[in-house]
């Protein structure tokens, strides 16, 4: 582990600059994820900026806690950055919730438009009144299932699946929705309770699926695309309102451009990353479009009950965005 933490600094400091404030950077996956990279490529952004007055150093794994813990780390000032999930901080601020709605984004360039508009901006702003400061979304990419029973090829194949998932509300509600039994487990206990027959399915996003290995104790991939996988990248405010007014811009500047090079590398690796799993043996296969139908309806119950629950104008601007953003890209 202190490897990789090792690895992941990133220093591209100028020589003599001893005084060089180091910003913690906690994320929950292996640095070889294209969130790890993303980091990587945002340090040295960083470090371009404000010519090596700030480096970054990433702390992969959950080495300081997992993606709830990391909010709460922030807040408290034990660390200065991290990124989680819009799952794991709607617990934060609840708007984000409107993220995490099941089968809401048609493809990745609704996605990226919406991630870039101004209700995420309101979203981030509502971070202020809990301790930190809300930079950016970047992106895992869409979650799909994985399972040891078979493969999906409709609504009936899910029922009974014992499936670990995010301890959030719409992904319980629209899991079991579905007829599934989930099972919100920290990240770091998943492989050993898929290992151990405890649980004997997943939903999570492909890259995260091989870069944690899950292929070894997963043998069906039904690229479901259910849930996307956006995540807030966050500054402490203890930390932020150290920093000059030149150095707060150059994170924020610094992590739009990382999320130009996030999206690139979803983008691109996604073919070769499934190409990589069937290598390993997982059975890859997709739902048949007449049999979504019945999926998507069981869930449109958790969809509105979450549009009922967040910031009613924040509701509006969103959907308004979302068929703009349909519009744009068909």
């Amino acid at each position: 582990m202190a490897a990789c933490a090792v690895g992941a600094l990133l220093s591209y400091v100028a020589v003599g600059s001893a005084a060089a404030q180091t910003i913690k950077f906690s994320y929950p996956v292996a640095n070889s994820n294209p969130m790890g990279q993303t980091i990587d490529r945002f340090g040295e952004i960083v470090a371009e900026k404000t010519a090596g007055a700030l480096r970054v150093q990433g702390f992969p794994d959950a080495q300081l806690g997992n993606e709830i813990q990391t909010v709460s780390s922030a807040q408290g000032g034990i660390v200065e950055m991290g990124v989680t999930s819009t799952a794991g901080f709607a617990g934060t601020v609840a708007e984000f919730d409107l993220f995490n709605m099941p089968f809401i984004f048609a493809n990745d360039r609704v996605l990226e438009r919406m991630m870039r508009g101004k209700a995420v901006g309101q979203m981030l702003e509502k971070a202020g009144a809990v301790n930190l400061v809300g930079l950016c979304l970047w992106d895992y990419g869409f979650r799909n299932f994985t399972n040891n029973r078979g493969p999906i090829n409709g609504i009936d194949d899910l029922s009974g699946l014992r499936m670990r998932t995010i301890q959030n509300r719409v992904y319980l509600d629209s899991l079991a929705a579905l007829g599934v039994n989930p099972n919100p487990l920290p990240f770091p206990e998943t492989y050993g309770a898929l290992e151990t027959g405890a649980i004997d399915s997943n939903e999570i996003a492909n890259s995260v699926t091989r870069s944690t290995s899950f292929y070894e104790v997963q043998k069906y991939l039904t690229e479901s695309r259910h849930f996307a996988t956006a995540a807030v990248v966050y500054v402490g405010k203890r930390f932020w309102d150290q920093l000059s007014a030149d150095q707060q811009g150059a994170l924020r500047a610094s992590c739009d451009e990382a999320a130009a090079f996030n999206r690139e590398i979803i983008t691109t690796s996604g073919a070769e990353t499934l190409a990589y799993l069937a290598e390993k043996g997982m059975q890859v296969n997709e739902i048949p479009a007449e049999n979504m139908a019945a999926i998507k309806a069981a869930v449109a119950p958790v969809i509105e009950q979450v549009k009922g629950r967040v910031d009613a104008d924040l509701v509006t601007l969103f959907s308004s965005e979302l068929a703009a953003a349909e519009a744009q890209t068909n």
